[in-house]
């Protein structure tokens, strides 16, 4: 299994809420969607940090593929790009790791 975790900033001029909105309404579609070899996406949004602290994303996605060949014609295909390209819409700052998940309990 190939799992991505993929880590975004909100726009600076965007409340928490209209990030949200329009991170699960309008930009997680296009993937949902688009991407012919997408098992699983989730988004985890960002809804407090402990007082002092200040958080480093606003929100984190975890998208999964069966295997490598799947998420590589996902990344080549024409809704990628556009994915990428609405980034900007409303997001200041990303980041993009692969994982490996350990269930410990």
């Amino acid at each position: 299994m190939v799992r991505a975790h993929i880590w975004l900033r909100k726009k600076r001029d965007m409340s928490a809420e209209e990030f949200g909105t329009y991170w699960i309404e309008r930009h997680a579609p296009i993937a949902r969607d688009g991407y012919q070899h997408l098992k699983g996406y989730v988004v985890t949004l960002v809804t407090r940090v402990p007082d002092g602290q200040t958080s480093a994303y606003d929100g984190v996605a975890e998208l999964t593929w069966d295997d490598r060949d799947g998420f590589k014609a996902d990344m080549a295909s024409e809704a990628n790009a556009k994915a990428t390209a609405d980034l900007a819409t409303f997001s200041d700052a990303m980041g993009f790791v692969y994982v490996e998940q350990t269930v410990v309990k």
